[in-house]
C-alpha cells in the first residue's frame, strides 16, 4: 500500500515536471527568439505581435513558477492553478486542432500548427490525468 502511494506522488511529480519544462521551453522561445518563433509559428513579425509573444511568454513563466512552488508544498488545495493551467492548455489545443481542422494555417505552414497541437494535446491529457488523480487533494 504504501509504495502504491509513493509511486503515485512520484508520477504526479513527473507530470509537474514535464509541465515545468513544457511552459519553459515556450517562455524562452517567446521571450527569447521572439522575432524568430514569430516567423516561424506564425508566418509573420511585427512588434504587436512581438508584444503579445512576450505577454505569452510572461504567463509561461509564471506558470512555470507556480508549479515549481507547488513542488515543494504539495498538491493539497491547488486547484485554482490547476485549473487556470489545464483550462489555459485545453483552449490551446482547441484552438490549434481548429486551424488543423479547418486547414486555415493563416502566414504559416500546416505542419507548425499540427506539431503545436499534438504537444499542446499531450501536456493537456498530462494535466487533466494530474487534474482527476488528485481531485480530492485540490
Amino acid at each position: 500500500m504504501i509504495s502504491y502511494i509513493i509511486m503515485n506522488k512520484k508520477i504526479d511529480i513527473l507530470i509537474i515536471i514535464i509541465n515545468i519544462f513544457f511552459f519553459l521551453y515556450f517562455a524562452v522561445q517567446l521571450l527569447v527568439f521572439t522575432d524568430e518563433f514569430a516567423r516561424d509559428n506564425l508566418g509573420f513579425f511585427n512588434h504587436a505581435v512581438a508584444g503579445l509573444s512576450e505577454i505569452i511568454g510572461i504567463i509561461f513563466v509564471t506558470f512555470s513558477i507556480g508549479l515549481v512552488t507547488i513542488l515543494f508544498r504539495g498538491l493539497d488545495r491547488q486547484l485554482p492553478v490547476f485549473f487556470s493551467i489545464f483550462v489555459f492548455q485545453l483552449v490551446c489545443s482547441i484552438n490549434f486542432w481548429r486551424y488543423v481542422i479547418t486547414d486555415s494555417p493563416g502566414e504559416t505552414n500546416i505542419e507548425v500548427i499540427t506539431s503545436n497541437a499534438y504537444i499542446f494535446s499531450a501536456i493537456t491529457f498530462l494535466t487533466g490525468i494530474l487534474f482527476i488523480r488528485n481531485y480530492s487533494k485540490l
